[in-house]
């Protein structure tokens, strides 16, 4: 039975057998399940098509969350790709708001896939998605991209915790952005080296990214992280296909990011007791929140 343990061990069972990441994951899983492909498949076709009910709904709302902190973005963000002023491409425009569509949907307690957690959930959705859309890619394809993300938070996951209240937000954003950009490669028939190249070059530039909502609500900056996370996974997917490779090794970018968590100081680890958590406007809303929160009604914007 394949038992990846390592990203080491995945190239060299690919290589090995000559297959894919994709095909590589589907057989581990069936042997560790006992399910069958096509019960695994229906499975994760479920899964992805879950990601782009929530990503369709969240791009046409501008119900705000309960707190009142976000909600909206996403469509603000869609309505203004056609402006004269908007700089980036249609295909970049639509990362960033299929990524704030899912984290405002989870903010508005819809139904979303976490993907590696709730906090991380638009990373995949929003790059593979958008791509799917604009390139018209295959289901099949996109498909492929999804497994290819989940084993690679798998492997991840077993070298460190993949929690921000564990790790910080690198284990969350940063892991979901890698899982994207491993994810994207597949999708475009990348190689499995690339795959891993892609996904190493992805985590270590958010190596370190702490962990510090605002009142402790999976709000801000988590819907903003998630709206730009999705960029940076093509921008390393691309890197990856174009032939550039990570010095260090996947297994060695991991066992980094646990290194960096334990140091990290638990201010900065979910608990809104440092960072953008402390300035003095997420304070004065922490206050308002903590007093209001029994309250029906919404709480209104913080103000600067």
């Amino acid at each position: 039975m394949p038992n990846f343990n390592s990203f080491q061990e995945l190239l060299t069972y690919c290589q090995d057998n000559q297959c894919g990441v994709a095909e590589a994951a589907l057989r581990y899983e069936e042997a560790y399940s006992g399910k069958q492909r096509e019960e695994i498949l229906a499975g994760m076709r479920a899964i992805l098509q879950q990601m782009r009910d929530t990503v369709s709904s969240g791009i046409n709302s501008t119900e705000k969350s309960m707190s009142g902190l976000t909600g909206g973005d996403a469509k603000r963000v869609m309505d203004f790709m056609n402006q004269p002023e908007c700089f980036l491409s249609p295909i970049e425009m639509k990362m960033i708001a299929f990524g704030l569509a899912t984290l405002e949907e989870n903010s508005r307690m819809k139904r979303i896939v976490a993907c590696p957690t709730a906090g991380g959930s638009g990373s995949v959705p929003a790059a593979l998605i958008a791509v799917e859309q604009d390139k018209q890619v295959n289901p099949e394809q996109t498909l492929k991209g999804l497994i290819t993300a989940g084993v690679i938070g798998e492997i991840t996951a077993r070298r460190m915790f993949l929690s921000g209240s564990a790790a910080g937000c690198q284990a969350e954003v940063g892991v979901a952005t890698g899982m994207a950009a491993g994810g994207l490669v597949e999708m475009m028939g990348g190689t499995p080296e690339q795959v891993v190249h892609a996904a190493a070059i992805s985590m270590q530039n958010l190596m370190g990214l702490v962990c510090d909502p605002v009142a402790g609500l999976v709000e801000v900056p988590c819907v903003v992280r998630n709206g730009l996370s999705g960029v940076q996974a093509a921008a390393s997917a691309t890197m990856a296909l174009a032939g550039v490779k990570s010095f260090i090794p996947m297994d060695q970018v991991v066992e980094a990011m646990a290194a960096v968590g334990k140091l990290m100081h638990p201010s900065l680890k979910e608990t809104a007791e440092g960072g953008l958590a402390q300035t003095p406007v997420a304070k004065a809303f922490t206050e308002r929140f903590k007093s209001q929160k029994n309250s029906p009604d919404v709480i209104s914007e913080p103000k600067e």
